[in-house]
């Protein structure tokens, strides 16, 4: 008798852990595994250490420790911060604190296991709750370009970039409207040698010119026409033009290369228009107001994640094969620290981020190249 319940109850075991088995790979695709800290919020607080990412950075201590300072800046500099990230902690005061302690540990520490012990000792971990509520965040790049450039028009420089017109208010006028009308003459700050350049600096929110002279003037975002950011290259891949796979801004300007009779027609489906303003300063500024640091400042929704506040990206290799920023390092994964000090017209929802990699021509194809996915955390002092 009790060798016949036991196999009983070895079978109805075993019957109960194939439906567990097979609803449970029927539903785990649809069940959320990130709950939000409040609604509205694109975070949510782990608490199990075994979920938590190994915390260790891929560059140099002064690049992060500029930033954080920059950060800080920030902090002290503004009185009031968003409601709903003081509401989980996040307030200004705390998260001077929790930079301060940081900067101290990070120098501190003699190796990566130090840090990452240091970091699960003193800090909260935060992660992105991303698409669908399962922790996935798709990173893409950005800088800052340098073209030639004239501020005045000539055969060879005939695209302007705009300062805000006096009539401007949101919405504005769209792309289309505004480009195939006079309305803006009178307003232009520089000119171009091309119209994808001048569309350029309108995705990355700042450029750098090379005048004929040879100085260097500086342009930076002052606004925008108030429409949804429509991306060329995501229309590039919807049409069939370009893989996704192999969506980077080097294939986007051989495409255009090879097909320039189709560059109005993308343009013109973006709708949003960017206005500039001439600045004095080289390094650009993120939209909390203080200089961007290349590898250590990232974009993001800020209505959804905290401004100024210290995160940590872990990035994929495996999803971006193309990416000559893997390629160089030679990593299956890269991850650093970073203070999120910026935003932008493509980035928003919680499963969104921009890398920033800097000034120039490398710059420009490294954060091109990047378009793959990953984790994001942000830390908060206990």
């Amino acid at each position: 008798m009790g060798s016949i319940n036991t196999s009983l109850h070895y079978l109805f075991t075993i019957f109960i852990l194939l439906i567990v088995f097979v609803t449970g790979c029927s539903t785990s695709a649809k069940r959320p595994i990130l709950s939000p800290v409040l609604s509205g919020v694109g975070l949510a607080e782990i608490h199990d250490p075994i979920q938590f990412p190994h915390f260790s950075d891929d560059y140099d201590k002064d690049s992060l420790m500029h930033s954080i300072d920059n950060s800080i800046e920030y902090f002290n500099r503004i009185k009031d911060y968003p409601d709903i990230f003081q509401s989980i902690g996040f307030s200004r005061e705390k998260q001077i604190e929790t930079l301060s302690l940081f900067r101290e540990g990070f120098l501190r520490s003699q190796n990566a296991q130090d840090l990452n012990k240091f970091v699960i000792e003193n800090f909260r971990i935060f992660q992105a709750i991303g698409k669908r509520y399962e922790g996935e965040v798709h990173f893409t790049g950005y800088g800052t370009p340098i073209y030639d450039g004239s501020l005045t028009p000539t055969d060879v420089f005939r695209y302007p970039l705009y300062k805000r017109p006096a009539d401007f208010k949101k919405p504005y006028f769209v792309r289309r409207v505004i480009e195939e009308s006079n309305m803006l003459k009178g307003n232009e700050i520089c000119y171009l040698k091309s119209k994808l350049d001048a569309y350029l600096i309108h995705v990355q929110g700042s450029g750098q010119l090379r005048l004929p002279s040879g100085e260097k003037i500086y342009v930076g975002y002052d606004a925008d026409s108030g429409h949804e950011y429509t991306s060329i290259g995501r229309l590039l891949v919807l049409d069939g033009k370009i893989p996704e796979e192999e969506l980077t801004l080097s294939n986007l300007l051989s495409f255009f290369e090879q097909h320039p009779e189709e560059l109005d027609n993308y343009l013109k489906r973006n709708d949003r228009f960017i206005f500039f303003n001439k600045v004095d300063y080289a390094i650009p500024r993120g939209s909390i107001g203080v200089p961007v640091t290349s590898m250590r400042s990232i974009a993001t929704d800020k209505t959804v994640f905290p401004p100024g506040g210290l995160a940590f990206a872990v990035i994929e290799a495996k999803r971006s094969k193309r990416s000559s920023w893997f390629q160089k390092s030679g990593q299956g994964e890269r991850s650093f620290f970073a203070l999120d000090q910026d935003t932008g017209s493509a980035i928003k929802t919680p499963a969104r981020a921009d890398v920033y990699f800097g000034i120039g021509d490398a710059a420009m194809n490294q954060a091109g190249s990047l378009n793959t996915y990953g984790r994001l955390y942000y830390l908060l002092k206990r």
